[in-house]
């Protein structure tokens, strides 16, 4: 079976959604995960905040979020992992502050977004 990658983001958000596919399947891959449904979310400063304070009483922007949501194979014969919330300029911010590449950092993120699910 393979797994189903959902992206959502603003319409001005300036990242590649192949990209993004790609890293998100590789994080999969990387963590051994086939047969899941993965939500990725891009999101503003103030939206990752507001997630930040209500979910987990923080109140600072974050990088990343994962919301979990099932460890069991659903009668659609998906596990659906859940979401990861990314801030899109904070992600953008990282690649600059790293003197890295948004390949890379996303590649991280996106890894580490998948490890919350799983936890």
């Amino acid at each position: 079976m393979s797994n189903v990658i959902l992206i959502k983001h603003p319409k001005n958000w300036g990242i590649d959604e192949d990209l993004v596919l790609k890293k998100a399947k590789k994080a999969l891959k990387i963590k051994g995960l086939d047969g899941v449904e993965l939500s990725v979310i891009f999101v503003g400063r103030k939206k990752a905040k507001d997630l930040n304070v209500t979910y987990r009483n923080k109140t600072y922007i974050p990088q990343v979020l994962g919301f979990p949501m099932d460890k069991e194979i659903s009668s659609d014969g998906l596990i659906h992992l859940g979401d990861i919330v990314i801030c899109t300029q904070k992600l953008k911010y990282e690649v600059e502050f790293q003197n890295s590449t948004i390949e890379k950092v996303l590649e991280e993120w996106m890894v580490h977004g998948v490890e919350n699910l799983l936890i």
